[in-house]
Formats: structure tokens, C-alpha cells, sequence
């Protein structure tokens, strides 16, 4: 099953700019914003604690050791699961995605063996962390730098995204260099729970607990909006020309969704379902799918696609499947489905359960 966070760090980039009295950069000014002058550490507070972290203890402990200036903060459900504690600091067109929780089924080691373009170990006196990256693509997309340390039966992970990765990132002059990425991870305040101090320390624009305020910076029950909104900030989907509610019918009790169409004609539509009958979580005969398994499954046939997970209960968080599903008016090009299924998969993370309130508010004149 696939949790969210680190590999769908561009939905948040689009949202960069709510929620924190951060004075934005001039339009004239370079490129590079000025960094926030950098806060001293005592060594006798690199320590760990044994209260519960907050979102808010890791951004002020990012802080410390990343020389930014976040003009927002996002999180919640739509990042992180309960197991989880973290945040996301939002500038400009960058992001950095800082969490601690259970180990991700060794899923950075699986990413370094089998997709990112490198991957290698830095030693430093508060252990090993993990550095991979993905470099940036002609198409636009800028790469990333992952950085993970496991300790006290945790996982520690910072993602940055934004600038442009195009070799091995030690070797870059980036905004948020690897060793502040490594120097951040490997600090043993970062985790599950953290010292007396960082649960007391108060970051300027960090939205209150909960919150549902102008800024939108809280996490609030999905809407048909929200997903159109959504899927408005995913590239494969960004030229969608108009939205109307799904009919859900067929989709189970609760389901409720929206279909979006292109100007050529296409259509998205995406679908969260709490209530998902058994038999539409099975790959049907017309389709050649892959994943065909209990949690779902990827499906293509000429001009029509389609994607189904189902997640099951954690926490406070109730059973639910997401459904996309694609139709163009011409077959997909059979050698390469890639796109389409990327697209879809995109898609899926617009259907938990809850969204940003800006997502909401965003939404409410989207759909017809």
C-alpha cells in the first residue's frame, strides 16, 4: 500500500504561499531568496527528549538547521500517517518535508536499488544517514534530495524539492545543502518525541492545531471541490477545463467524487469511496491490469484507463478505496503507458479523507 509524503511532494509546492507572516521575496530580487541568519545550537541541547513531538517542534528544529524563510506550512493527513509526526515548510517553488515514524519498510533502501538516480551513506557522530536523489528531467521536473536516519526504532526523513538537481547534490551550492538536510536528520531531538523546549518553541505563521482559518491552513473532511482542486495541480490533469459531481452511485454508500474534461475532449474522474463493493476492487475481464491484488489494481485498454486503491482503517481514520479513472478519445500510445498511469496515480492522492481548507475553499466554484 502506498503511503503519502515524500514521492508526492509537488501537489504541495502549488500551495506554497498560505499560512505565515513570512515577508515574501521582491519579484527583482535573484532567484535566491536570503537566507534566514543562522541559529546557534547548544550542544547541550542536542539530546533527546521524551515528550511527544509536534508538527510544530519539528519546523522550529528544521529551522535551526535549514537556512530558510517559509512563507507556509501544510501537513496533516494528507502527508503523514498516524504513526507519524511532521510537517512541510513551504517557500517560493520549494518544499522541505520533514517527518519521524515507524520505518517505512526499508522504502528509501528500495528506492536507491531500484529508482533514484543515487544514492550513498554519510557517517557523522550521531550516526548514519542515507542520502538519495533524483536528478531533474527534461520535462521540467526539478529532482530531489531525500535524506533518512533510522534511530530509536524510527525513521528520521527530510525531502527538499524546488531547485534543480543535476548531479550528485553534495557536489551543489543548494539553497538547503545536503549536510544541513543530514545535520537536520541525524539530530536526536528530531523524532517521535522530542525535548521540553522544542514542545514549547513557537514558529512565526505555524498554523494553531486544527486550524480552519483564512489562511487555510488546516485539515478539513474532503469535498467534490477539494478533489477538483486537486487534480488541478497535478500536470497530466492542469488543463482541465470543467468539473461536474460524479454520479456515485454504483461506487457504494458515502462515495462521492467529480468528472473533469479537457479540451480535447478527455475525462478524469476520480472518486473517494468509503464503501467500495468487493467486486468493483477486482480488475475486470475487459482491462489489462497489473497490481491485481486485494489492495487494487492499475487497468488500460486502447483509450480508457484506470486506477483503484483501498486503504484500510488506521487510527481515527475509516476504511476508504480512491478510484480515477481516464477516457480519451483516441488509444493510448501502447508502448508507453507510463504518463497515463503516473497521472492516475497523482490522482489517488486527491481522495483521502481530508484536505487543506485552502484545497476546500479553492474548490467551491470549480465544480458545476
Amino acid at each position: 500500500m502506498l503511503r503519502r509524503g515524500t514521492a508526492l511532494l509537488a501537489a504541495a509546492l502549488l500551495l506554497a504561499g498560505c499560512g505565515s507572516s513570512a515577508t515574501e521575496a521582491d519579484d527583482g530580487a535573484a532567484e535566491k531568496p536570503s537566507p534566514t541568519p543562522s541559529v546557534s545550537i547548544d550542544p547541550a541541547d542536542l539530546k533527546p527528549g521524551d515528550l511527544p513531538a509536534t508538527p510544530e517542534a519539528l519546523a522550529a528544529i528544521t529551522l535551526q538547521h535549514a537556512p530558510v524563510k517559509p512563507e507556509g506550512f501544510d501537513g496533516g493527513d494528507r502527508y503523514f500517517e498516524h504513526d507519524e509526526v511532521g510537517t512541510v515548510l513551504l517557500w517560493g517553488d520549494r518544499s522541505l518535508e520533514v517527518k519521524a515514524g515507524a520505518v517505512d519498510d526499508d522504502l528509501l533502501s528500495t528506492w536507491c536499488r531500484d529508482g533514484m538516480s543515487g544514492c550513498v551513506e554519510v557517517k557523522t557522530e550521531s550516526g548514519t544517514a542515507t542520502v538519495a536523489w533524483d536528478l531533474a528531467t527534461g520535462d521540467g521536473t526539478p529532482g530531489q534530495v531525500m535524506v533518512s536516519h533510522e534511530a530509536d526504532g524510527e525513521e528520521r526523513r527530510a525531502a527538499y524539492l524546488g531547485e534543480k538537481i543535476t548531479e550528485d547534490p553534495r557536489k551543489l551550492d543548494l539553497e538547503v545543502d545536503v549536510d544541513d538536510l543530514v545535520a537536520l536528520v541525524t539530530d536526536p531531538r528530531l523524532g517521535t518525541k522530542t525535548t521540553a523546549k522544542m514542545t514549547k518553541a513557537q514558529v512565526s505563521g505555524f498554523p494553531s492545531a486544527g486550524a480552519n482559518d483564512a489562511d487555510g491552513a488546516g485539515e478539513v473532511a474532503l469535498t467534490a471541490g477539494a478533489i477538483a482542486a486537486g487534480l488541478l495541480e497535478i500536470e497530466a490533469y492542469a488543463d482541465i477545463d470543467s468539473f461536474v459531481k460524479a454520479d456515485a452511485s454504483s461506487y457504494g454508500k458515502g462515495a462521492f467524487g467529480v468528472v473533469g474534461t479537457g479540451p480535447d475532449g478527455s475525462t478524469v474522474t476520480a472518486v473517494h469511496a468509503p464503501n467500495l463493493p468487493a467486486a468493483q476492487r477486482k480488475c475486470p475481464k475487459t482491462l489489462t491490469c497489473s497490481k491485481g491484488d486485494t489492495d487494487g489494481y492499475d487497468g488500460w485498454t486502447e483509450g480508457s484507463a484506470e486506477t483503484v486503491r483501498c486503504h484500510e482503517a488506521e487510527g481515527e481514520r475509516d476504511a476508504f478505496c480512491a478510484v480515477v479513472r481516464e477516457k480519451a478519445p483516441a488509444p493510448f500510445p501502447e508502448d508507453d503507458l507510463d504518463p497515463v498511469l503516473s497521472g492516475l496515480e497523482a490522482a489517488l492522492e486527491t481522495l483521502w479523507p481530508t484536505a487543506s481548507a485552502e484545497s476546500v475553499r479553492r474548490g467551491e466554484s470549480l465544480v458545476a
